[in-house]
């Protein structure tokens, strides 16, 4: 294997900047006397950019983080648009998070939203050798969430999610102004025009493996599950999927809007969330079904949906109380099911893209891709990303009972 440098992660981040960052991790003066740079995860987990981590060794301390940089290749960047991605992610940690923990302060909270997110130590974004370098989560014992989370693990995992969405609720009720700024400034950047006919056919691939297991297990599942599911692909998926993505209704907050299990992170102390890239503002919804329905052990079962649901709004309760403020005032128990049943249907959406390409080899994306697709503009995505049949009763479950539970609750 290669021994990477510095230099791989992006031109900018050179030794010096590296002995700063060092400085301000340890909080010392300590100088760095070597380094190891390897990659992170197995290829394909970072889709749309390079994840590296750095192994420090000072005079007196070692420590590691964990760096980001734009993939190497010109046209898989161009194809992905991988710089809007990251400049998106910069953006989160360098002002919508400062924003979101100065308002807490503000109001006398004792949580922080700091604490459930790795620490920026720095970036660069110009559109060229952009990258980030953050805290490395696995020093204080994190691993990565498992494809079929544990209750802990879950529970956690809402907690984040209800923190985010809590204290952003906040800013919008407190600082209207300030949070329509930020979502007309960084408007939904995946479901979008430019993209369609481009998404489009790896989309229909996507479906059509999707609708061989439903029509599968139609005899085993009931009619009224097949009709559901016909009738909502039917109606032009791509569409759905912008139209709530781009909503803004009277409880819009900023969302995660990449959750499902590999980004976020584990320990006894509670989970952490990952990769900013693709947040979005827009309903509570959104990121609550989309990891409903992206976990391997999803629950069919409504009561179970239920529970979820409960514990979600229970920590959201909690976040809100933390800055002084009455959810009761602002978004009451059944307002939460009201948007559950207006964009609900989001999760078992991204779902019919989500679990074939979760459950199909993914590309490396660190290898050159030029000289294959030539004789294009732009890489077509159903051969970036080529999805494959489901190939066992376990995987073709997660689709089926994502399914069920969907219908059952009412969200399609």
């Amino acid at each position: 294997m290669a021994h990477l440098r510095l230099s791989d992660i992006s031109k900018r981040l050179t030794n010096e900047e590296l002995d700063n960052i060092f400085k301000l991790k340890t909080n010392s003066q300590d100088s760095v006397v070597n380094y190891q740079v390897m990659r992170v995860g197995p290829a394909g987990e970072g889709l749309l950019s390079a994840v590296y981590r750095i192994n420090v060794k000072g005079e007196k301390y070692d420590t590691s983080f964990v760096a980001k940089g734009l993939l190497h290749d010109l046209m898989l960047r161009k194809t992905l648009s991988c710089e809007i991605f990251f400049q998106r992610e910069v953006v989160f940690f360098t002002k919508i998070l400062p924003i979101l923990m100065d308002l807490q302060t503000s109001l006398n909270a004792k949580e922080c939203l700091q604490n459930y997110i790795p620490l920026c130590y720095h970036s660069y974004c110009y559109g060229c050798n952009d990258f980030l370098v953050m805290e490395d989560m696995s020093e204080s014992g994190y691993t990565s969430l498992p494809h079929a989370p544990t209750d802990f693990e879950k529970e956690g995992t809402l907690k984040v999610l209800a923190h985010l969405q809590a204290v952003s609720m906040a800013l919008r009720i407190k600082n209207p102004e300030l949070f329509y700024k930020l979502a007309n400034e960084l408007p939904e950047c995946y479901y979008i025009d430019r993209r369609k006919t481009w998404y489009g056919k790896w989309l229909q691939r996507a479906i059509d493996i999707d609708k061989a297991v439903v029509a599968e297990f139609k005899n085993k599942i009931g009619n009224v599950y097949y009709e559901k599911f016909m009738q909502l692909i039917n109606d032009d998926v791509y569409e759905q999927l912008q139209n709530i993505s781009s909503t803004w209704g009277d409880n819009t907050v900023l969302n995660h809007g990449d959750c499902w299990y590999a980004n976020f992170m584990s320990s006894k102390k509670g989970v952490v969330a990952l990769d900013f890239q693709l947040y979005r503002f827009g309903s509570p919804a959104i990121d609550l079904t989309f990891f409903i329905m992206t976990c391997a052990n999803v629950s069919p079962l409504a009561d179970d949906y239920k529970n979820t649901l409960n514990v979600y709004y229970s920590y959201l309760r909690y976040f809100m109380e933390d800055m002084n403020m009455n959810i009761d005032n602002v978004f009451p128990r059944h307002a939460l099911d009201s948007e559950m049943h207006k964009y609900g249907k989001f999760g078992f959406l991204v779902a019919l893209t989500s679990i074939p390409l979760i459950i199909s080899e993914r590309c490396d994306v660190m290898q050159s891709f030029g000289e294959k697709f030539n004789d294009h503009d732009i890489i077509p995505l159903e051969e970036l990303w080529v999805l494959t049949p489901f190939k066992t009763d376990e995987e073709k479950m997660r689709l089926i009972n994502a399914l069920r539970l969907s219908v059952d609750v009412g969200l399609i």
